[in-house]
Parts: structure tokens; sequence; C-alpha cells
């Protein structure tokens, strides 16, 4: 087992977790990906599930972002109004979470 894939794993999982707790499902859903499904069992889930989930060979999430999609955010210009990049970054979050990560 990777220990760096494990730590990825379980911080995704804590962090998915704690937005369940807070009541921010939705925030859940849209930022990280999660479906209605996968709300319903992340809220049952003791740590030590979480932990034994974590230790899986492979991701338990699947990144959602397209290297096409990134390439206009990532060549903004320093000198750029900080407005405009905050917009821009709303509506790159808003077409990456539109989109499966095949896309």
């Amino acid at each position: 087992m990777d220990e760096n894939l494990y730590k990825l794993n379980l911080d995704y999982l804590i962090v998915a977790q704690s937005l369940i707790f807070s009541g921010s499902e939705q925030k859940a859903m849209f930022c990280l990906g999660l479906t209605t499904e996968a709300v319903s069992l992340l809220r049952k889930m003791p740590l030590e599930q979480l932990k034994i989930l974590a230790r899986s060979d492979c991701l338990t999430f699947v990144p959602r972002f397209n290297p096409h999609k990134w390439s206009q955010f990532l060549n903004v210009q320093k000198t750029e109004d900080p407005d405009a990049v905050a917009a821009r970054t709303v509506e790159l979050l808003t077409l990456l979470s539109s989109h499966s990560p095949e896309s």
C-alpha cells in the first residue's frame, strides 16, 4: 500500500464526511463530485471504515478536471484584475462540475 495514496484517499473521505456532517451536502456533491448515494453512505461510516476504504489500492474518487478546461485558467496574466480572475474561476468550476472526467 502506497502511504501517499492512503493519505490522499483518507483526506478526501474525511473532507467529504465533514462537509456532510456540517449540513453542506450540496457543497460536498458539487465540489467533490459525490452522488446522493455516496453522501448517504459516508454519513453512516465510522472513521475505522473510512480508513479501511482509504487503504484500497486505487483512488476512492475520480479527479474532476480536464486539462483542456484548465488551460484558460492556468494562462492567466499576473497583472489581471482579481475580479476577472475570480469570475473565470467560478466559470471554470461550473464547467468542471457539469462534465464527466472523460469529457
